[in-house]
């Protein structure tokens, strides 16, 4: 949006340069804006060539720039190494134009936070922090509730439907899509390429990868589920691992509609749960044994104690 208005600014009055500046509460650091008394722009002032009077200017250079091609390029031979940094500033050619009574035109931001420089780890964080808090506060109109938005982290990509809930320490990452009515955490990872339909519980220390998972399932806590198709109904028991990855490839686990995997079971992919089988607590099925609809299995490795 502040872009196509420097955009606007610069063909509505035919300006050679069209910057963009901010005021900001300290300006320190930052190269200062330099108005005549017509405010016109003149001169852009880097902080180490400024004066006393010169650094005390609010008004700050964020650094996106519309220029008149042909101005510039003829104007960029005449920009002289500056002395004291040993570089040359293309600021300079603000005032070269200027010198030559050309149309300079700034665009102020009210926005301070769209000036502020990235030159350090620290400034990296708090530039982060203010996108992260930009995406959850426009998932909050639309309906999400976040309980804790201060320890949620949730990439710009993910789309998250009405009434879903998310509980504190939870990240969800790039390319994630969300149910309505879902409930999400307390630290919850959910990871790129992952699906989650309508009304799912995704509990405690849970990880998904790759994975969709239907609706109306819960997912129990302490669980990792890589490469996995989990159906509608479904109920996975605390602590069940998908072994999605034999040392080469990554692979398949499909859980049908229905089905109940006990606690802490291990699925060694590939492999197939059929609709409404059981395993029991702290079964084991290896890979491409799939275990048939409705049926019971247990132990280690696992066997068919039960068929429906």
């Amino acid at each position: 949006e502040t872009i196509r208005q420097l955009l606007r600014t610069h063909k509505k009055t035919k300006a050679e340069i069209t910057l963009l500046t901010t005021i900001v509460n300290d300006p320190q650091g930052y190269g200062r804006i330099i108005r005549n008394d017509k405010d016109n722009v003149i001169n852009i002032i880097e902080e180490k060539d400024a004066d006393n009077d010169q650094k005390k200017v609010r008004e700050i250079n964020v650094g996106a720039y519309v220029f008149e091609a042909r101005t510039l390029f003829h104007d960029l031979s005449k920009i002289k190494m500056n002395n004291i940094k040993k570089e040359y500033y293309l600021t300079d050619i603000i005032k070269i134009c200027a010198d030559k009574n050309m149309i300079v035109k700034a665009v102020l931001t009210n926005e301070e936070e769209e000036g502020m420089g990235i030159n350090s780890r620290v400034e990296l964080a708090k530039a982060e922090k203010i996108i992260k808090d930009r995406v959850l506060n426009d998932l909050m109109k639309k309906g999400v509730t976040i309980v804790s938005p201060q320890t949620t982290f949730i990439d710009k990509s993910v789309k998250i439907g009405q009434d879903t809930v998310i509980y504190p320490h939870t990240v969800i990452e790039q390319n994630v899509t969300i149910g309505k009515g879902c409930k999400i955490g307390p630290f919850a990872r959910i990871r790129p390429g992952s699906k989650v339909k309508n009304n799912v519980y995704v509990g405690t220390f849970v990880e998904i990868v790759r994975t969709t998972i239907g609706d109306n399932t819960k997912v129990g806590h302490q669980t990792y589920l890589g490469d996995t198709v989990v159906g509608k109904n479904v109920n996975i028991g605390a602590g069940t691992i998908t072994a999605n990855y034999d040392g080469k490839n990554k692979n398949k686990t499909v859980i049908e509609d229905g089905a109940f995997i006990g606690v802490s079971t291990n699925l060694i992919a590939p492999v197939k749960i059929g609709r409404k089988a059981v395993t029991g607590a702290g079964s084991v099925i290896p890979k491409q044994h799939n275990v048939p609809a409705g049926a019971v299995v247990a132990g280690v490795p696992a066997k068919i104690i039960k068929k429906k």
